[in-house]
């Protein structure tokens, strides 16, 4: 399909909302961004990298907290974070649909459509997470057997999936919620509530990880308990919050039989599809990686579960910018704003990186300073954590383009077959296969067999430069004519 021009024509609803208004009218006349641009831009990603910040600090405090228990403790807590980070990558593929459609249903002043995607959305994330559920209840000795043998870890890891596993349904509908909220220029919303879930996170661990206050000393499983009743307060502060505060954002009984129709459903797996494909062989490949790192030995994976949490804090000062840039973009390409999403769309991949390798200076700097909160770790794995951890840092500007570029710029117009196929290749044919020769042929230090990791990011920044400068993705997804 060739990308759509200035002269395309869509349907659009009569329905006059003043935000979207707002949203469409940000560049001035030779496309240069005005201050109402900047604004919206600044209001959507700060509270969206906040969240996603204290979201990543988490399980960074999770590391942390654990840490004095022993490297094994912070290996079984980071595999645990790390095999639910898969399941939260596979539902957060359906929300990033909801949000390209929705965006874009805004964009088009259609909010009925928006209303259904919601529906959807949580149904679509409900089935899906539910066979990982009951493989993590009722078989985690074989999931965490697949790591490693280590039978400390494994019992450690097992004990962690089965608490945590039922509060994968709580984020099946968080998410879900949460793309609403924003795609409806409501960002401050969900970071709030994300900041009293990691208190509240915060303060169960304490409690029940080492039995302050007359609390059971869990341990490992207390940094479970936490996680699990944390993420249930957070859903339900969230359904609080719109029944209350935005009732016509809930669906109704029209919209729920608009779900019944086929061609939405076509229209919603067209674009989740490629998406879950990807973000889904993506995680999997994370968790790969992990078991990797595993057989180099406990020590390797815990610097790596560490090294992990902190690239994670770092990379999420930009998801926010990424997310608002697929809003921006998305409502802009909904109402025929060809060239102006175009022109923004530079601006953003220019900005993110450059911020990027400031950060990985500073990175640099504060490496030591970094290192020593990782705990009691011996002196040879403190080394293996900051030779990793300088890499990470200047690694981060590449991993910024492809964010931008994936999430921000290609999904805003739809192109999750080109975003697809960009990551199977960064990681299934380079990284990986890098990887493992790293580990079991070559038998490099860590340092070394992260760098070969990084490929796999190396090669997607070249075909995500190429597939943005190619236009393809300016493309306006509204079908209801």
């Amino acid at each position: 399909m060739r990308p759509l021009t200035c002269t395309d024509t869509v349907h659009v609803s009569k329905t006059r909302d003043p935000t979207i208004v707002n949203m469409t009218k940000q560049t001035s006349d030779h496309g240069s961004p005005t201050r109402e641009f900047l604004r919206n831009l600044w209001q959507l990603a700060l509270p969206i990298s906040l969240q996603s910040m204290m979201f990543s600090l988490l399980g960074l405090i999770d590391i942390f907290m654990v840490s004095l228990l022993g490297e094994t403790e912070v290996a079984a807590v980071g595999m645990g974070n790390r095999i639910f980070f898969f399941n939260l990558i596979v539902i957060a593929a359906f929300g990033s649909g909801m949000s390209i459609l929705a965006a874009q249903y805004i964009g088009a002043r259609n909010m009925d459509g928006v209303r259904r995607i919601l529906v959807q959305t949580v149904m679509a994330a409900l089935v899906t997470t539910t066979p990982f559920v009951i493989g993590y209840l009722f078989f985690p000795d074989l999931v965490m057997g697949l790591v490693s043998d280590d039978p400390t870890l494994n019992a450690l890891g097992s004990s962690y999936l089965v608490i945590t596993a039922p509060s994968f349904f709580f984020v099946a509908i968080t998410i879900p919620l949460e793309a609403l909220l924003r795609t409806n220029n409501d960002a401050t919303t969900p970071t709030r509530v994300g900041f009293i879930t990691i208190l509240l996170n915060v303060l169960f661990n304490y409690l029940l990880i080492y039995g302050h206050f007359g609390f059971p000393a869990l341990g490992v499983a207390g940094s479970a308990w936490g996680t699990a009743i944390s993420r249930f307060i957070q859903v339900a502060l969230l359904i609080y919050y719109i029944r209350t505060a935005r009732p016509a954002l809930l669906p109704v009984r029209d919209d729920l039989l608009q779900c019944k129709i086929r061609r939405h459903w076509v229209q919603f797996i067209g674009i989740c599809l490629p998406m879950l494909l990807q973000d889904g062989l993506w995680s999997f490949g994370l968790v790969l990686y992990n078991l990797m790192f595993a057989q180099m030995g406990v020590a390797e994976l815990a610097v790596m579960s560490a090294i992990s949490s902190v690239e994670s804090v770092l990379i999420s000062l930009f998801i926010g910018f990424a997310i608002a840039t697929s809003i921006i973009l998305g409502k802009q390409l909904g109402a025929n704003q060809f060239e102006q999403a175009w022109k923004q769309s530079r601006l953003f991949l220019l900005a993110a990186p450059a911020i990027a390798l400031f950060i990985g200076f500073i990175t640099l700097i504060f490496n030591s300073q970094i290192v020593r909160l990782f705990g009691e770790f011996d002196s040879d794995t403190l080394k293996m954590a900051s030779q990793v951890l300088m890499i990470a840092g200047f690694g981060l500007t590449v991993r910024v383009v492809n964010l931008t570029g994936i999430v921000g710029i290609l999904r805003s117009g739809g192109d999750v077959n080109a975003t697809a196929t960009i990551n199977i290749i960064g990681m299934w044919v380079v990284g990986l296969p890098l990887t493992w020769a790293a580990v079991n042929y070559w038998h490099l230090p860590l340092y070394l067999v992260f760098i070969c990791t990084l490929m796999e990011e190396a090669t997607k920044a070249v075909l995500v430069l190429y597939r943005v400068l190619a236009r393809y993705w300016l493309k306006n997804l509204n079908t209801d004519h």
